[in-house]
């Protein structure tokens, strides 16, 4: 896999090819006959003026924009390289915004992501798992013999998926051999090894078959924060990437690392492995992806381009979720229509913070439209909100609730949110 390549490519014409109309079933779909993608966006119709059945998601175009820039922008200043996950949206006009601005890669999570990147013309693709499936193990090597191009690197962390996957590749005649990132891992945790030993095996097992290459070591230090506070998750960060450098120096020092490469970094702390793994002494392969939507709560606290990077460009959020006001059926509460399905969230309940009435009156007054002091409800279908008790009769019914602070597009394990 060429570390050296500014950045990866697709196939621009293949966004317009997967996305060939908007049919009626889709959530917030315009009410009756199909229509195109095209023919929506010239449509002229307005989201939030009842021309579009609510709840809508909604995607902010400068949020986004400026997001995509800020990143790549941050990547070129430090001398790394991006492959942002895919995982956090799946979508191709998305991806393709990241590799124009400079992505070296697009990180995926299953066989099937792969499946959807390629369709969409993507070269150079790493596959941050073990790749075990022998089916997709055959596809890839179908992937590599038809297109001299494509790049792919995934992970190993034991002896079995080392010989597994070199079995399999060979039996399939993969004309070339296939890059593989040692994956370190934490006691308890998820996938990796555990220690210097377990490395020095895998890689040399590596090393013996035909069919595979070490790029490098691969980690994960979004799983390893434990604490209230930031000092404290900073902590257990720090103290995990001193281990995985520590393994990556072992394996370097017995000759087994071709590329002093190590890929790592969520959206919360890659600064911390930069702080780790300097440059030009070490390759950096950032897998960030949230960065795209960010949040307007776990990432706003913790992210160095945000909350606590005093960022002069801060991340912004680009996600909006707008349900109808159904009903107040009593004084003080609200009971909007916008679900968990539709905020699927995984840190904290979405938050009130604007409204919109029916004449298109618009308003932010955090004493209007708040959390209560308990837990805010969020049913399957409607949510309820606490309004602040007003001494004077209430106005008529508001029309619409803007929810924010949500992560809907990356799904990742709950996190208990850390105080500043």
């Amino acid at each position: 896999m060429d570390t050296t390549a500014s950045r990866t490519h697709f196939d621009p014409a293949a966004p317009r090819r997967l996305a060939d109309g908007v049919p009626p079933h889709w959530k917030g779909a315009p009410l009756g006959a199909p229509t195109s993608l095209r023919e929506f966006a010239a449509s002229g119709l307005d989201a939030l003026g009842g021309d579009l059945p609510l709840p809508l998601l909604l995607l902010r175009e400068d949020a986004v924009a400026h997001n995509v820039a800020r990143m790549a922008r941050f990547a070129a200043d430090n001398g790394v390289l991006l492959a942002p996950h895919a995982k956090t949206t799946m979508s191709p006009e998305l991806i393709a915004r990241q590799i124009e601005a400079g992505a070296w890669a697009v990180t995926a999570a299953t066989p099937s992501h792969l499946n959807t990147l390629r369709r969409l013309g993507v070269q150079r693709i790493l596959l941050a798992n073990q790749l075990v499936e022998r089916a997709a193990i055959r596809w890839l090597a179908d992937e590599l013999a038809r297109d001299s191009t494509f790049e792919l690197a995934c992970l190993v962390d034991t002896l079995d998926s080392v010989a597994l996957l070199d079995r399999e590749l060979r039996a399939a005649g993969a004309p070339r051999p296939l890059a593989v990132l040692l994956e370190v891992g934490t006691p308890d945790g998820r996938a990796g090894v555990r220690t210097l030993e377990e490395a020095l095996a895998v890689a040399r097992a590596v090393s013996d078959g035909a069919a595979l290459e070490l790029l490098g070591v691969e980690c994960y230090e979004g799983l390893t924060t434990s604490g209230a506070s930031v000092p404290e998750m900073l902590a257990t960060v720090d103290a995990y990437l001193d281990a995985v450098a520590a393994i990556a120096d072992g394996l370097d020092d017995a000759g087994l690392l071709a590329t002093r490469l190590i890929s790592a970094g969520g959206s919360a702390f890659f600064d911390r492995v930069l702080a780790r793994f300097p440059r030009p002494a070490w390759r950096v392969v950032l897998r960030s992806g949230c960065y795209v939507s960010q949040d307007g709560g776990f990432y706003d606290a913790l992210s160095p381009l945000s909350g606590r990077g005093h960022d002069p460009e801060p991340l912004r959020d680009a996600l909006e979720l707008w349900g109808v006001v159904l009903s107040r059926p009593q004084p003080g509460l609200a009971v909007v229509g916008a679900g968990k399905r539709d905020a699927p969230y995984d840190d904290g309940v979405p938050r009130p913070v604007a409204w919109r009435s029916a004449d298109g009156e618009r308003g932010r007054d955090a004493r209007r439209v708040r959390h209560a002091p308990q837990r805010p409800a969020h049913d399957d279908r409607p949510a309820r909100r606490r309004l602040r008790p007003r001494r004077r009769r209430p106005r008529p019914l508001r029309r619409l609730a803007l929810l924010r602070g949500l992560r809907l597009l990356a799904r990742h394990p709950a996190r208990r949110r850390a105080a500043p």
